[in-house]
């Protein structure tokens, strides 16, 4: 070792002595030919052949005391280097191509690690659990249940529902958790100061942060008995809130807070970052921790689901065996309390896997479409190669002639594909790193922690893996091909521009494969494209256009009932009617795709006939605001008041479902056996009221000035006007605090911005699709173009001999065709098996299309099949004015 360190670093000394050495010899030897009568030049050419090959017996030296494995190395480094750089065309379109499918990759590769592979920002986050309730009851089972809807996660049975508060203790004892913790949200006005606000809030229970393992940076946590109705109120803010709203007050915890019109004391200050798991799977970011204080009669009544819930498994136990114990509380409580419970079941599953459920398969399909593009790429590049392998055939024939060994021509044409993978890799991160920050910019707000997504040390890990495999695997099959032609043979086909049978059957099964994965990707592209044009093609049943939607929510402090409520919406109806530009006015609990509640019913006072239709509470001016026509009967008036006769208007739907398509007019509903008798007065047409994706369903409207025949409060506004419904929003909100200074107007968005959102995780993921498929198609033109420029340059001698023949243009425009045409065509055969496999994958991601729609696999070959003949256009060209002189000349 000591010899050979000392030997690098004396290099040239070295050389030089092991030289002078050499010399000396052959001059000794020929000084001894001379004595024996040998003349001068004869003795000094015998001397030379007699020592031996002096630039072998450096070689040996080297190989003895120097670092030839590094040396050679570096050699063929710089080699290959000058190599690469003196074909920059070949060079440039192969890292590019490597570039542009690694850099897909990584930047997919680091939105699906952001969103499903990163850990929650939680201690040991993989024993936390998301526990929600399903409800299996059926239609025509009675059973007392209500639920509020809303859900932090989407695992689970389509029947999935909040928890009841009742039955926490019960799921506590199975035996399974540390603990369990109850949230929801709890938005909240913010006053006192500046412009009244609406604060993203949560109402949670005293251990919901040491559920979490999450402790305040200032300040403490809730104490239980701060957990209890008439306790006093106070909060915890985000450091976010606490820096924005408080300007960063070291006495923040001295200061209270207006919250609906009561004051909270301030009590703690969460760590920058922190997240809720309502964070994490919705789009609102909360800022507002409130204890949930749950009411005595919501703590005894086991039929009201209403919150979410998160706990923390025991150190040991798995998934499966907390599911096996919730399975047992849940059949003791059916038993315990078969009229609320009989139905009810517990089920869980990990955090994470919850959060993520919505998205799961859409970002899977993402990522395994940029898999294919990858693919593709290596593909391409592995055909680039064994073109410019083909194109040396005579330097490699030379090289081998004057002595140089098979490993050694391997090792140098490998070197080159390492050096383009390297520039590849280098390249694509680059290209990802601008793909990723463009990706979450486009990226729709309700993909949990898409805005986290960067580069770390698994995208780079992943990305230089494939750089380097596809530099060694599809650089071997070239350099082995090199390696194995024999000399002579070699150098005679190279004089005719030929390389070879082999090396062309591997192009030709390359590019095939090439356009079998480009073919799958477009098919799924064409079913992604056919299903968002069905999407936007669903009416909704109502008019979006020239409404402006926002949010008006009334404190119980300040409105403690309905008709508190009501009177203050019926004057700012008044006053917003008396705008310019305004020309009709709705209120309601809930405006179409944002939410609202159903209710079970009794039909006619016959408590047989049940049925769990939609409710909405909505004022007259509602129908013409929303463009619903009325079809039947009459719409709510100003003789619908408290003191009238209880009325409500139902859809299409609801006579079609529940009257078996007849008359509902003068029929009645009943929303419990002691509740008043509904009336039916009027029938509207059907719409969609969650979107373009929803069902439609039995909708009940009920009149908003009897506020006692419904439990919701009214809380949104929608106005229709003439012009621009933006430009009204100041003057509409001028008006709320003209009312009520402290009231403010949040979630303002026309109807056609609501729609967009809803449908902008599909456009999404359409959008990606397509321009995967785009890429696919434009790197089979490369590949397919590529193939049979070569097979015509490599078939010039015989195309020319055809035309000096009297062959006609056609016939060889012909030849060419045919060729592209049985590459393309055994690549579509082979891609649409592949197509039928993976795509039903996409099942779930389609909206009314089958993953076997023909339209969307005949565009797809229509497409592959127009942009491989445009591909073999200008080869065929080129082919057909071969000038048979010059051909036969060169030949």
């Amino acid at each position: 070792m000591f010899r050979r360190l000392r030997s690098w670093s004396r290099r040239d000394a070295e050389s030089a002595g092991i030289a002078e050495e050499m010399d000396l010899h052959r001059e000794l030897r020929e000084r001894r030919l001379r004595e024996r009568g040998l003349a001068g030049d004869d003795a000094h050419f015998a001397a030379r052949r007699q020592f031996g090959n002096a630039a072998l017996y450096r070689d040996q030296i080297s190989d003895l005391w120097g670092w030839s494995m590094w040396e050679r190395f570096l050699q063929d480094l710089r080699f290959g280097a000058r190599a690469l750089a003196k074909a920059p065309g070949f060079t440039t379109v192969a890292v590019l191509t490597l570039a542009l499918g690694l850099g897909i990759n990584a930047a997919i590769f680091s939105a699906v690690g952001a969103v499903m592979l990163r850990a929650l920002p939680y201690p040991e986050p993989d024993r936390l659990i998301s526990l929600w309730e399903e409800n299996t009851r059926p239609l025509s089972a009675a059973a007392k249940y209500s639920s509020t809807g809303a859900q932090a996660g989407s695992a689970g049975a389509v029947t999935r529902t909040t928890v009841a508060v009742a039955n926490l203790d019960d799921y506590r004892a199975s035996g399974a958790f540390e603990d369990l913790a109850a949230y929801d949200l709890a938005p909240l006005n913010l006053t006192g100061n500046d412009t009244p606000e609406r604060i993203g809030g949560e109402a949670v229970t005293s251990n919901f942060f040491s559920v979490l393992d999450v402790s305040p940076a200032r300040g403490r946590t809730f104490l239980p008995e701060e957990d209890k109705p008439g306790a006093n109120l106070v909060a915890i803010v985000t450091d976010g809130f606490w820096r924005r709203r408080l300007g960063g007050a070291e006495n923040a915890l001295e200061q209270s807070i207006l919250l609906d019109g009561k004051s909270y004391r301030i009590v703690g200050i969460l760590p920058p970052g922190f997240q809720s798991p309502l964070d994490l799977g919705l789009q609102s970011k909360n800022e507002v921790y409130v204890t949930a204080s749950y009411p005595a009669p919501l703590l005894a009544s086991r039929a009201d689901h209403e919150v979410n819930v998160v706990a923390r498994l025991k150190p040991g136990i798995s998934v499966a065996s907390a599911r096996a114990a919730l399975s047992a509380t849940s059949s003791n409580l059916a038993r315990q309390f078969p009229s609320t419970n009989q139905w009810i079941r517990a089920a869980m599953a990990p955090l994470r896997d919850d959060l993520t459920g919505k998205v799961r398969t859409a970002l899977l399909a993402l990522l395994g479409a940029s898999g294919l593009i990858v693919l593709i790429a290596c593909v391409n590049v592995a055909n680039l190669l064994m073109v410019r392998a083909a194109g040396r055939r005579h330097e490699s024939s030379v090289r081998m002639a004057l002595g140089s060994g098979r490993a050694g021509l391997m090792r140098q044409l490998l070197t080159e594909s390492l050096l383009i993978g390297a520039g590849g890799c280098a390249a694509g991160i680059a290209l990802g790193m601008a793909l990723m920050k463009a990706l979450t910019a486009i990226a729709p707000a309700g993909i949990p922690r898409i805005e986290s997504a960067g580069m770390d040390w698994r995208v780079f890990s992943v990305s230089a893996v494939i750089a380097l495999a596809t530099s060694a695997i599809f650089g071997l099959a070239p350099a082995w091909q090199a390696s194995q032609a024999k000399p002579v043979d070699a150098l005679r086909t190279a004089a005719r521009g030929m390389g070879g049978t082999s090396q062309a059957r591997w192009r030709t099964a390359l590019t095939i494969a090439e356009v079998a994965l480009s073919l799958i990707l477009l098919v799924g592209a064409g079913l992604l494209l056919r299903s968002f044009s069905t999407l936007m093609g669903v009416d909704l049943g109502f008019a979006t256009d020239h409404v402006i939607a926002m949010n008006v929510n009334l404190p119980k402090t300040r409105y403690p009932d309905g008709a508190a409520r009501l009177r203050f919406y019926q004057q700012l109806e008044a006053r917003l009617r008396a705008l310019p530009g305004v020309r009709s006015v709705a209120y309601a609990n809930r405006m179409p795709m944002r939410g609202g509640w159903s209710s079970g019913i009794f039909l006619d006072g016959d408590q047989g006939r049940l049925a769990q239709p939609d409710f909405q509470a909505v004022n007259p001016g509602y129908f013409e605001t929303l463009g619903i026509p009325l079809l039947g009967g009459r719409g709510f008036g100003d003789q619908d008041s408290a003191s009238s006769q209880p009325v409500a208007i139902v859809n299409l739907e609801f006579a079609r479902r529940l009257l078996n398509g007849g008359d509902p007019i003068g029929h009645s509903v009943q929303r419990g056996p002691g509740a008043p008798k509904i009336v039916i007065a009027g029938v509207v047409s059907d719409i969609r009221r969650s979107g373009k994706e929803g069902d439609i369903k039995p909708e009940v409207y009920l009149c908003a000035a009897q506020t006692s025949l419904y439990p919701v409060v009214l809380a949104d506004l929608a106005v229709r006007t003439a012009g621009d419904p933006r430009s009204l929003v100041n003057a509409i909100s001028n008006q709320v605090w003209a009312i009520d200074k402290d009231q403010p107007v949040t979630g303002v968005q026309t109807l056609d911005e609501i729609i967009d959102a809803a449908i902008s995780q599909r456009r999404f993921q359409t959008l990606l699709l397509a321009v995967f498929g785009g890429v696919a198609v434009v790197l089979a033109v490369i590949g397919i173009y590529g193939v049979l420029a070569y097979s015509v340059s490599q078939r010039t001698a015989e195309l020319g001999i055809r035309v000096a023949l009297g062959a006609a243009p056609g016939t060889i425009l012909k030849l060419v065709f045919q060729d592209a045409g049985a590459l393309i065509g055994i690549g579509i055969v082979a891609g649409l098996a592949g197509a039928l496999g993976l795509t039903r994958f996409l099942e779930t991601l389609l909206f009314q299309i089958k993953p076997t729609d023909w339209r969307a696999y005949g565009a797809a070959i229509l497409l592959l099949s127009a942009v491989g003949v445009a591909a073999a256009l200008i080869p065929a060209r080129r082919g057909a004015s071969v000038d048979p002189m010059i051909a036969l000349r060169q030949d």
